[in-house]
């Protein structure tokens, strides 16, 4: 298989994060790219020249980090990201999905601050921010926070929380959070953490 991703992405860093909790990142070969640049191979692979995408063995490419870890427990159930039973899978998912979220409104407002501050959307970045806030919180109530595993509600929230200090260290989400703050310092040890972490520059 093969992986096109950038160091940087939180969604590419995501499914990173899953191929290393199920010990597959050894069948795997990364193809690291900027996807701003729209690069021939990645093209000829995803038209939207968005990363992640995952090449299977058989040649099928699949983008989007939530449809890739989808297929990856589909096809590779050992090591499971969810509960088996339906109603503890709804409960990681509902995590999982908030978590993403955030992600998705830190990437936002990561993009249009690199904008001229004339052309920056003061009011969405204040309301992405504000999103964020609000989806840290119902989190630190909802996330068990728990040491014994390590499912897709923790792989997104560890992600998300450690994009946070990546690109908006101003942020201080650990003061608003001291719970998640406490987890995240457990989590930020895992291996598969260690082994996907971005530049710190």
């Amino acid at each position: 298989m093969r992986l096109f991703l950038s160091p940087t992405s939180p969604f590419a860093r995501k499914v990173k994060v899953a191929l290393i909790e199920k010990r597959l990142l050894d069948s795997i070969e990364e193809v690291r790219v900027d996807p701003w640049r729209s690069p021939a191979e990645l093209l000829a692979v995803n038209p939207m020249s968005q990363v992640p995408t995952l090449v299977t063995d058989d040649g099928m490419a699949l983008s989007n980090s939530d449809m890739i870890i989808q297929w990856l427990e589909q096809t590779h159930p050992e090591l499971p990201l969810l509960p088996r039973d339906a109603v503890g899978s709804a409960r990681v998912l509902s995590v999982a999905a908030l978590a993403h979220g955030v992600i998705e409104s830190a990437v936002y407002v990561v993009i249009e601050r690199r904008k001229p501050a004339g052309q920056q959307n003061e009011d969405m970045i204040t309301r992405r921010l504000q999103g964020i806030k609000r989806a840290l919180g119902v989190i630190e109530e909802r996330f068990d926070g728990s040491r014994e595993r390590f499912q897709l509600d923790g792989l997104n929230l560890a992600c998300a929380l450690e994009y946070l200090d990546l690109r908006e260290p101003a942020f201080d989400w650990r003061a608003r959070c001291p719970g998640l703050a406490q987890w995240q310092h457990w989590a930020a040890a895992r291996p598969s953490l260690k082994q996907s972490a971005p530049p710190a520059h």
